[in-house]
């Protein structure tokens, strides 16, 4: 099996590190990541001008690791043209930080692995609330073990995982979960200094379904949501077209 590793805080980030050597019991291991942190790009490409792209010592468990001054999305792109190979999964992280409901619209690290489904490869995301929580590691081999002998991140979008929260010591459990309703919301605050603002991040939570991602974390479950490209409003074709019939 050959995979491609990605992510969005950089390539210096301590998840890629983990991600990297847990894939490698799994086949060879490429890594394409970003030069710089690239948080919340969502699916950004760099369209404009060149992009620099250099091979540097291979991280632990890699074959080849490529460093790319660009998004996640570009990362995707380079690691399938320059390392020339036919790979069969793409794993995405792991991001220091949660990718949770509302999240998944901004995340460069659901992107990325959305951007690898564009070109056929399945893709999973990792995130987590803290990359250094002891358990990290060995849930992220058990769950690539589990994912990946069962075949669970084929006929699907994108799978997209994250782990509990931080007052958890260890992980309670699995769950197959849907998105949430919480929303991140940013308030721009002005500076002293004249056309600054500050940025205020909060969330606004709901009462969230028993199913839902929120909910798994909140609970000390690794959720696990499988995500699709369509957003089509099926519903609303369906009301308009009752109108004319």
């Amino acid at each position: 099996m050959n995979i491609l590793v990605v992510n969005d805080d950089s390539i210096h980030a301590e998840g890629i590190a983990l991600l990297t050597k847990a894939a490698s019991y799994y086949g060879n291991v490429f890594v394409a990541a970003p030069k710089h942190g690239q948080s919340a790009k969502s699916a950004a490409i760099s369209i404009k001008g060149q992009i620099e792209i250099t091979e540097v010592e291979p991280l632990f468990g890699s074959v080849r690791t490529i460093m790319v001054d660009g998004t996640p999305v570009d990362c995707v792109r380079a690691g399938m043209k320059i390392f020339d190979t036919e790979f069969d999964l793409v794993l995405s992280g792991i991001n220091h930080g949660v990718n949770l409901a509302t999240d998944v619209h901004y995340s460069g690290t659901v992107a990325a692995a959305f951007e690898a489904k564009l070109y056929g490869v399945p893709a999973i995301a990792f995130s987590a609330a803290n990359i250094e929580l002891p358990y990290i590691y060995d849930e992220t081999v058990k769950l690539l073990d589990e994912l990946i002998e069962n075949n669970l991140y084929q006929n699907t979008g994108i799978l997209n995982v994250n782990y509990p929260a931080v007052q958890f010591k260890k992980v309670l459990g699995t769950r197959i979960t849907k998105l949430g309703q919480r929303i991140q919301h940013n308030e721009f605050i002005k500076s002293d200094k004249p056309n600054l603002y500050h940025i205020h991040g909060s969330s606004i939570m709901f009462k969230e379904d028993e199913d839902s991602d929120i909910t798994a974390y909140n609970e000390g479950y690794v959720s696990i949501t499988p995500l699709q490209f369509d957003r089509t409003d099926l519903v609303k074709i369906k009301s308009i077209m009752d109108l004319n019939t």
